[in-house]
């Protein structure tokens, strides 16, 4: 079985060892290095193969948000995965706009961690469920153009009614299975309205549609 190779930069070793050990539990994941900040994730992912980037966002020399931007600019690059201990929008909406494939917090279990790297190696993406609302809300907060109605909008963009429906259960943090039976139709059909949204939204995976719909407005702020 060929092993997802595993980036950790974190400027704290402590961080960086917990971690280490925590993907050294699942023989699927290799750990090929981890490094303390940003720049030397971004040299170092442009001369070896990294499958997926375990990204903090704090740290000196250069920040996640600016290594995830310049890892993201390469043709092929690695998937990057957040891991902060922030949930603050100040952090989720960058990150996630210059490209990440989803966001954790460190206090998040060792088996979401894991299951996130194998999410995001497979295109698909993975969020904290803790901030899932304040990630919807804090896009449309900042992002949100009132100049164009939204089914104006959604018109113009080909969103159909079903796909709506998808979306809103998309932000209220719903897999494929769920989805499926709070909509009746089977995983295959929510997998096919799901790519037809990626391509109208022009994005890769859930998370990258997510911003991009709450960003747009298209998205209605869950209610806790």
């Amino acid at each position: 079985m060929e092993q997802i190779k595993v980036l950790i930069v974190d400027d704290e070793p402590l961080i960086r060892h917990a971690l280490g050990t925590i993907l050294a539990t699942d023989p699927g994941i290799v750990t090929v290095n981890s490094v303390e900040n940003g720049q030397a994730a971004v040299e170092y992912c442009s001369g070896n193969q990294v499958d997926v980037v375990l990204m903090d966002l704090q740290m000196p020399i250069m920040d996640g948000v600016s290594a995830t931007k310049s890892i993201k600019s390469v043709e092929d690059s690695p998937s990057v995965l957040a891991i902060t201990a922030f949930s603050s929008d100040e952090y989720l909406v960058p990150v996630l706009t210059a490209g990440a494939s989803g966001y954790l917090v460190k206090d998040s279990e060792p088996d979401e961690i894991i299951h996130a790297i194998h999410a995001v190696h497979q295109g698909t993406a993975a969020i904290s469920p803790s901030v899932s609302s304040d990630l919807v809300s804090a896009v449309r907060e900042a992002y949100r153009d009132n100049s164009q109605d939204v089914q104006e909008l959604a018109y113009d963009l080909g969103i159909t009614n079903r796909e709506f429906e998808i979306l809103k259960l998309l932000a209220r943090g719903l897999n494929n299975t769920e989805i499926s039976r709070t909509l009746t139709i089977s995983e295959t059909t929510v997998k096919t309205h799901m790519a037809k949204i990626f391509v109208k939204l022009d994005v890769r995976d859930r998370v990258q549609a997510l911003v991009a719909a709450a960003r747009m407005g298209l998205i209605e702020i869950p209610k806790d």
